[in-house]
């Protein structure tokens, strides 16, 4: 049996709820799957874990916001559930290379890590923004 499209349906759910609580488990309820089998389904048809996704997924966005609005950092870590600044400020570093503050104050681009869409054929996940 073919899962991509109930790997593509938690994907859109994903997106649809990435300022919200997301739990593994309530994602491979809506697939009708077990945690476990789901995981692997969606490391195996996207190459990432399913929390890898949400949490690239998050810190894209919240790179986005810090550019498009003038939401304060604490307030964009809060909103895309980081437990505090200073761990959202550890894990956009992680992923990007310079914190959110310096993030915002440069013109510098970045790559966005983007929604995955499993049907498209030329699936990049990095997008540029400046």
């Amino acid at each position: 049996m073919d899962y991509s499209i109930e790997v593509q349906k938690a994907i859109d759910s994903i997106e649809e709820n990435l300022d919200d609580d997301i739990k593994l488990k309530d994602i491979a309820k809506k697939s009708h799957l077990s945690e476990f089998y789901f995981h692997r389904l969606f490391h195996k048809i996207t190459g990432e874990t399913v929390m890898g996704y949400v949490r690239k997924r998050r810190l894209s966005k919240a790179a986005y916001d810090l550019k498009n609005t003038e939401l304060n950092i604490l307030d964009i870590a809060v909103k895309y559930q980081f437990s505090c600044g200073e761990s959202f400020a550890r894990a956009f570093k992680r992923m990007y290379g310079i914190t959110p503050y310096e993030y915002r104050r440069s013109n510098k681009a970045i790559n966005l890590y983007k929604k995955i869409n499993i049907f498209r054929k030329n699936n990049a996940s990095m997008l540029m923004a400046a």
